[in-house]
């Protein structure tokens, strides 16, 4: 069982890996077998190659930064909740000029190795507003 403040850490060290868009260091942050729902009823992405291009899209092409709150530590010995606020672009612009916020609540599971088990996101369209609205 991973140590709490040590399972807050990896999830806050996740967002500085992601607001850097350090590709290699997210997907070293998580299992090989990790599985990632983002948003959660939306498709599932497992396995180092499916992680990979996922967080590429997210760092790059959707340019994402995160503004997490304080992480929340539950008592099984694994799991972290963060509120945050992720600024992305607009999928659906095709001049790629503009941004949305997204009000999200990612679940984090982390594993024996300290590694991320599992990251489940929690947003729905009513999350979505343009950025800085």
């Amino acid at each position: 069982m991973i140590d709490e403040t040590q399972r807050k850490a990896t999830v806050l060290e996740y967002f500085e890996r992601v607001n850097d868009k350090d590709l290699d260091g997210v997907v070293k942050l998580f299992d090989t077998a990790a599985l990632v729902l983002d948003p959660v009823g939306g498709p599932a992405v497992t396995g180092e190659d499916a992680l990979r291009a996922y967080f590429q899209r997210v760092l790059h092409e959707f340019d994402t930064h995160d503004v997490p709150g304080v992480p929340t530590g539950a008592q099984d010995g694994a799991s972290v909740a963060v509120p945050l606020k992720a600024t992305i672009n607009n999928p659906q612009d095709p001049t790629g000029g503009s941004r949305l916020d997204v009000n999200v609540i990612s679940v984090f599971t982390i594993g024996d190795s300290g590694l991320i088990r599992e990251m489940r996101a929690y947003w729905g369209m009513t999350d979505i507003a343009p950025a800085g609205a």
